[in-house]
């Protein structure tokens, strides 16, 4: 059997809808033709590529294998359908990948930049993406260049260190602790927290500053900073997170400095099959590198070379 486009649609959406029945909904089929589909896919390349039980399908090892191999096929066919519309343009495209939390205060304003600087020859998208699922949405949203507190493997892409963000305690500023410039573990031992979901790596460095954290005292578990700083902004509770994040609620709340020198890495990173950077890439790396440092967080030495005469000598 002859792999079409169309089979490996049915199976993309299926991982992203999580569900046949979403899937086949979106893309206007029966379920039990994209059943069908999946099952002739499945033996057409000889592997199992969901486990099915419950109603449920979930992605099997050498299934996710897969559909990072597929939606690389599906990006592809895409180029080529819109390769005359594309040839037509008269401006560039800039794709930009970002997570959220660091969004709206650090990228976006970088970002701005670089769109008004060149809004006659350039158009920019930008892709907001949640750290936990960008693994799979970084195929369905494909970029040249993005930008956050990217802490998962991916041995597709190319990542460097920007900067190393300090972690803070955001409180509000109705809380005792506000007064303070400085907190130790002892300073907030007894606080009540909103931290994020266990599934997050950010939460498992929150831990190393918990250890004797109660149950009790866990008032919410997020998987968004941004709803986590939102929740602190009505004095719910207390949580860490990283400098850049806390700007968002800055108004509202104190972002107190911790006494552990503990610190996440702000990357930037691109697919292994760009090549060479161009030269609008590395102006947008410029932009938000020169954004981090005006927030008043140092810079690594690769950071600072983007935005010093020297840059050039990273590439």
């Amino acid at each position: 059997m002859e792999i079409k486009s169309k089979a490996l649609k049915i199976f993309c959406a299926v991982v992203e809808t999580g569900s046949l029945l979403a899937a086949s909904n979106k893309l206007g089929i029966s379920p039990s033709a994209a059943s069908r589909v999946l099952s002739q896919l499945e033996e057409r390349i000889g592997i199992v590529l969901f486990d099915r039980g419950n109603k449920t399908l979930t992605l099997t090892s050498e299934g996710t294998e897969f559909y990072r191999v597929a939606m690389e096929a599906m990006r592809a066919w895409k180029v080529v359908e819109d390769y005359p519309t594309h040839r037509k343009r008269k401006r560039k495209l800039l794709r930009a990948a970002v997570l959220a939390r660091h969004c709206s205060d650090v990228i976006l304003p970088a970002i701005v930049k670089i769109f008004k600087r060149h809004e006659k020859d350039m158009r920019v998208t930008l892709d907001i993406h949640n750290g936990r699922d960008i693994y799979f949405s970084k195929y369905s949203h494909p970029f040249d260049i993005g930008f956050g507190t990217l802490l998962s493997e991916h041995d597709d892409m190319e990542k460097r260190v920007l900067a190393e963000l300090p972690l803070r305690l955001v409180c509000s500023k109705n809380n005792p602790l506000s007064q303070k410039d400085v907190v130790s573990r002892e300073d907030y031992a007894k606080e009540n927290f909103i931290l994020l979901s266990h599934d997050m790596r950010e939460r498992k460095l929150c831990d190393l500053l918990l250890p004797s954290l109660e149950e009790d005292q866990i008032v919410g578990e997020i998987s968004s900073t941004q709803v986590a700083l939102r929740m602190v902004k009505r004095n719910a509770g207390v949580h860490i997170t990283d400098s850049l994040a806390a700007i968002s609620v800055s108004d509202d709340c104190k972002a107190i400095p911790i006494s552990d020198p503990l610190t996440i890495p702000f990357c930037v990173f691109w697919p292994k099959t760009a090549g060479a950077l161009s030269e609008e890439v590395k102006e947008c790396i410029a932009e938000v590198s020169a954004s981090i440092e005006k927030a008043g967080i140092k810079l690594t030495e690769y950071g600072k070379s983007f935005i010093r005469p020297n840059r050039q000598k990273n590439f």
